[in-house]
């Protein structure tokens, strides 16, 4: 929104509206009597004009809260009228103009409010992170310098400039500024480890291990300044001397958590990966350890834990200790159904998730987690369920309605599975193409086998509008339109595109050669059912397959191979009257 204050001028109507309560405001001047203000009052301005200041500054103030800042803006203005060099005027502007995300002129308001107190703390203080927010370093860093000069006792105005340095990559100035502030502070853990890592940064590995022999010179009983030692250590890759730091930690405090982690990653590099996963151990069953640190840790080792089959029962043991301390902590829960799915016991794994939904039912993962564990265990009427109790939960997750779509349609519930992705589609956000596409690609395929050729095929287009790259659906699409011999061409180039991106998709083939079929190119046909019986998986279910082989055989006359793999259709479990018509009467 521009007003023209930048430029300090007025339009005409402006002029004229500041006359007109120039005017007011002197009659009611005269008989306000003496009403105290508590803005700042300017030597230059009379009485009266004090006094209109001071109603439209608050006003503004007033309806800035109430979230009008429109006219928020006119009544600012009409105080600018009246006094264009009030600091505080100048730094509500800047305000006002940052809500509205007009930046460019926040900066110019702040930087007048600024120059008009240059003792303020407040406006140089914000000035600055105006400049940092918009990456003017190099003015943010003149405006901390002079904070600096006038603000010498101020902590923050050190840790200002030192931050800007470092952006700035002039580390040695950054560390000129907390020397300084440690004149102030003494040794002290935050600017001793800021100048740690500005030596480490430049390389200066000496320089920045002083700056933690000084902490823990200054601090001789704190032990995690000396475990911090023997980490630089590990990192320089000198393990001897590293352990040998540990080690004395260790005889000094022993209940030091800390110490063990450092030891993990210690036997982790020197190639004893038991005793690395024995300190992890330790540390989590250490009481001082704060169960955030607990949650952090076990995310960084469960994976090699689960890797160390000699110690299974031992870190049961610990799950279920921390499982006992921590009952209302979702990821302890979360962690321990990890572990019973890596050894198999789904059962027990869904009690947990149980119990991380009772802490937090609205809790999308735990509940994705328990609808997979049940999808892969077939366990379909749970499947529904959960669903049904997901969707009670957080009824906008499209996710919910997929998975029970899929159930549905293994029930051959098929009227039922349709509304249910019908509803569930409508759900999707934006974002989630491929979400949408697999809905639609579900509502196809519920259509087609109710025989609702037109609405399959149009959802099917729907489908690959959402995700062109879908080559189930192509497949199904392609398939379907063959069966119907209708729109082959159509058909054969989105099989291409399938045999194409998976050439060794036995479905994918199979549907490309019976296209083929159809079309009555019987030696491309014959290719491509080859290609597909070339890459059967053990446990495919080639029946259709085969039966699809024999069909292409007979019309390539080969009548006893085709019989031969209608024969096999049949052995591997199609059981209808025309594939026994084909065996035993040769009548295709």
């Amino acid at each position: 929104m521009a007003i023209g204050l930048a430029n300090e001028k007025l339009n005409l109507m402006t002029a004229k509206r500041f006359l007109l309560y120039s005017f007011i405001l002197l009659i009611f001047g005269a008989c306000a009597g003496t009403k105290k203000v508590t803005v700042a009052e300017s030597p230059a301005l009379s009485d009266s004009l004090q006094r209109g200041f001071s109603y439209f500054f608050y006003e503004g103030l007033r309806l800035k809260d109430a979230g009008f800042y429109d006219q928020a803006f006119e009544s600012y203005r009409m105080s600018y009228a009246i006094d264009s060099l009030d600091a505080g005027l100048l730094a509500e502007l800047s305000g006002l103009h940052l809500a509205l995300g007009e930046k460019e002129q926040a900066v110019q308001f702040m930087q007048k409010a600024s120059d008009a107190d240059p003792l303020n703390w407040w406006y140089h203080r914000r000035l600055v992170a105006m400049y940092a927010d918009n990456k003017q370093v190099d003015e943010a860093i003149v405006v901390a310098q002079n904070l600096l000069r006038n603000f010498p006792e101020k902590e923050e105005a050190y840790q200002l400039l030192g931050t800007l340095y470092k952006q700035k990559g002039e580390t040695a100035k950054a560390i000129e500024v907390y020397n300084a502030l440690e004149k102030i502070t003494g040794i002290e853990e935050s600017v001793a480890f800021e100048k740690f890592y500005l030596y480490a940064s430049q390389n200066k590995i000496k320089k920045a291990v002083f700056e933690i022999d000084r902490l823990i010179g200054r601090y001789p009983a704190n032990s995690r300044y000396k475990v911090i030692r023997g980490d630089i250590y590990m990192q320089q890759k000198m393990y001897p001397e590293a352990f040998a730091i540990y080690q004395k930690v260790l005889e000094t405090d022993p209940e030091n958590p800390y110490i063990y982690m450092s030891l993990s990653e210690y036997y982790e590099a020197v190639g004893q990966p038991d005793k690395a996963t024995g300190s992890i151990v330790t540390a989590l069953k250490n009481p001082q350890l704060a169960v955030e640190e607990k949650m952090e840790i076990m995310g960084q080792f469960v994976p090699k834990i689960l890797r160390d089959s000699t110690r299974l029962d031992e870190t049961e043991s610990l799950f279920k200790l921390l499982v006992e301390h921590y009952p209302l902590e979702e990821q302890v829960h979360g962690y321990y159904s990890l572990f019973l799915q890596y050894r198999g016991r789904n059962a027990e794994a869904i009690n947990e998730l149980e119990s991380m939904l009772n802490i937090n039912p609205k809790n999308e993962q735990t509940w994705l987690q328990m609808l997979q564990l049940y999808m892969s265990q077939e366990k379909f009427d749970e499947v529904i369920a959960t669903a049904d109790r997901a969707i009670s939960q957080i009824p906008n997750m499209p996710q919910w309605y997929f998975f029970k779509g899929i159930v549905l349609f293994q029930q051959e519930k098929f009227s039922e599975a349709l509304e249910v992705n019908k509803t569930g589609v409508t759900l999707v956000p934006d974002n989630q193409a491929q979400l949408r596409s697999d809905f639609y690609a579900q509502i196809g395929d519920l259509n087609y086998k109710m025989g609702n050729h037109k609405e399959a095929f149009d959802a099917y287009e729907l489908s690959l509008k959402a995700n062109p790259a879908n080559v189930y659906v192509m497949n199904n699409y392609a398939y379907y339109l063959s069966e119907l011999n209708t729109d082959l061409k159509k058909a054969e180039l989105m099989s291409a595109k399938t045999v194409e991106k998976e050439p060794s998709n036995s479905t994918y083939l199979d549907t490309y050669a019976w296209i083929f079929y159809i079309q009555g190119n019987y030696s491309l046909a014959k290719f491509y059912i080859e290609r597909a019986i070339d890459n059967l998986k053990p446990d495919y279910d080639a029946s259709v397959i085969y039966d699809h082989y024999g069909d292409i055989l007979w019309k390539s006359n080969n009548p006893e191979k085709a019989k031969e793999m209608w024969k096999k259709a049949l052995e591997k479990g199609m059981d209808t009257p025309l594939l026994k018509i084909k065996i035993e009467e040769g009548i295709l």
